[in-house]
């Protein structure tokens, strides 16, 4: 039986993403922000986990990523250190998911996370 990685949708990222910078000008509801901002932080460090075992980018460039998720965050009104604790409940999730992955069948599963991210691109840039 093969271990599968449940990640978040690429697409509902990207939508969230979108809701998040275009919802700023109205007057949304505070909780329901807080939750969509928690959940992009959480998907980050899930993202952050992928990429690492993946060996997509250097720490130094996950460092920067991370950086930049922060701080556009913090800029769409979440709290710094609320950012800090979603981002890394989204780690320690996503290193849980991938230790249950055999070894022999994370190459398969990073190739298959990419062809997701090739196409959620390729559908961005329609």
């Amino acid at each position: 039986m093969s271990s599968a990685i449940h990640l978040p949708s690429l697409a509902l990222a990207a939508a969230l993403t979108l809701i998040s910078s275009t919802t700023q000008a109205q007057e949304p509801n505070q909780q329901m922000m807080t939750n969509m901002h928690a959940q992009l932080a959480k998907f980050g460090g899930a993202m952050h986990v992928t990429a690492k075992v993946c060996d997509d980018y250097t720490d130094e460039k996950l460092a920067e990523h991370r950086e930049q998720q922060k701080t556009q965050a913090t800029r769409a009104g979440m709290d710094p250190a609320a950012f800090d604790t979603a981002f890394a409940d989204g780690v320690k999730e996503s290193e849980a998911k991938w230790k249950d992955v055999p070894a022999s069948e994370r190459q398969a599963k990073c190739t298959e996370f990419k062809q997701q991210m090739e196409s959620f691109g390729q559908q961005l840039g329609q």
